[in-house]
């Protein structure tokens, strides 16, 4: 591995190095690299030049940053350029649980419902009304605007567990789809997409 010495400034960049360092400090791309990038470039003495394309082109940045400091070193062909998307991106969906019984009740983004065996106070779930195991209001269910989903114990008598861990009264615990939530000892929820 190459290191670069005092005297002589990066290559790509022409910040000034350290003895010793493998990062450039200033374009932030490790010194090995740099000399593999340049003899992909440099053909043979005595052949001749390939047309392919280059592995260090400049691409302009999905998120608007100047091309001149954003470089690809290898660029797989076919590869780019891609939509990027993260969950931040990605529009937030509604999440559904479903119920020992087959129901599957859909908890839309920047709302919550309420699990218990009350239609009055549980609308959205009047079928628990035959688990005389459950509080009356038992937990609550919700989405933020962002599409993160959590439960939250309402001070039930039989406990809310989430991956097996009994909640306490107001905890809130994150929740993501194929997780399994259970209500008292016998009503298993699956978190579904």
């Amino acid at each position: 591995m190459q290191e670069a010495t005092g005297a002589e400034p990066c290559p790509e960049c022409g910040t000034a190095t350290r003895p010793g360092q493998l990062l450039c400090q200033g374009c932030f791309v490790p010194f090995s690299l740099m000399a593999a990038a340049r003899a992909a470039q440099t053909p043979p003495q005595g052949a001749a030049p390939e047309a392919s394309p280059e592995p260090t082109a400049l691409l302009p940045s999905a998120h608007g940053a100047d091309s001149e400091h954003t470089r690809v070193i290898n660029v797989i062909p076919g590869a780019l350029p891609r939509p990027l998307e993260t969950r931040r991106d990605a529009p937030p969906r509604a999440l559904r649980l479903r119920f020992p019984s087959g129901e599957i009740v859909a908890v839309e983004p920047a709302n919550s419902i309420r699990l218990g065996r009350d239609p009055k106070h549980c609308p959205a779930v009047p079928f628990l009304a035959a688990h005389d195991n459950l509080s009356r209001i038992h937990a609550m269910v919700g989405v933020e605007p962002d599409g993160s989903a959590w439960i939250s114990d309402e001070s039930s008598t039989n406990g809310t567990f989430v991956h097996g861990y009994r909640l306490a009264p107001g905890e809130r615990a994150p929740v993501r789809p194929g997780d399994t939530l259970r209500l008292a000892a016998d009503v298993t929820v699956r978190v579904l997409l």
